[in-house]
């Protein structure tokens, strides 16, 4: 009984000194290429915002560099896209960002909504879209059905494991619209 104790006791201390989790602004919106993803970064003004209907097919096409963590934002980042298509499935991350899964046909693109209240997001020039599309988020049911999503494009690292993505790891982070 002691041992269980302790070890439950062990387990409970390393939770609590975990950093990620959506009351921890250090681990909101992950930090692996945070700049670029929340439009923080030196290139973002830059970024062309007139946005370029597009297919989950064609952007899961798209020609990418592999990136790691600390790569800036890349050419195929300076561009907002907008798909239509019908979502999966919507799960809130303990960071508070909204994880929107679309699919069309046989092909999957993750679209990321930032949580703005998280103190990396709250300072992007983009939080009252942020703000927005995490209101449609919270006041729709959006899972099985036909959605307009628009975002900048955002090549993710190479997680290394299968899950459902874009072929080349593309996703649209941040959201900057959704509608029906």
């Amino acid at each position: 009984m002691k041992q269980t104790n302790l070890v439950l006791a062990f387990c409970f201390m390393a939770l609590m000194s975990c950093k990620k989790g959506k009351n921890n602004s250090e681990a909101c919106n992950g930090d692996t290429r945070r700049d670029v993803k929340l439009m923080n970064d030196v290139l973002a003004a830059n970024v062309d915002t007139a946005s370029v209907f597009t297919t989950i097919e064609d952007l899961g096409a798209l020609d990418v560099p592999e990136v790691k963590s600390e790569t800036e934002r890349q050419a195929v980042e300076m561009k907002v896209y907008t798909v239509r298509c019908t979502v999966e499935e919507v799960d809130r991350k303990r960071d508070g960002d909204y994880h929107i899964l679309l699919k069309s046909g046989d092909k999957y693109l993750i679209a990321e909504v930032p949580n703005p209240e998280c103190d990396y997001a709250s300072v992007s020039p983009f939080v009252n879209q942020f703000t927005a599309a995490l209101d449609f988020v919270e006041s729709n049911d959006l899972e099985g059905r036909e959605v307009e999503i628009t975002g900048v494009a955002f090549v993710d690292i190479d997680h290394h494991y299968s899950r459902k993505q874009a072929d080349n790891n593309i996703e649209l982070h941040p959201v900057l619209r959704i509608r029906f």
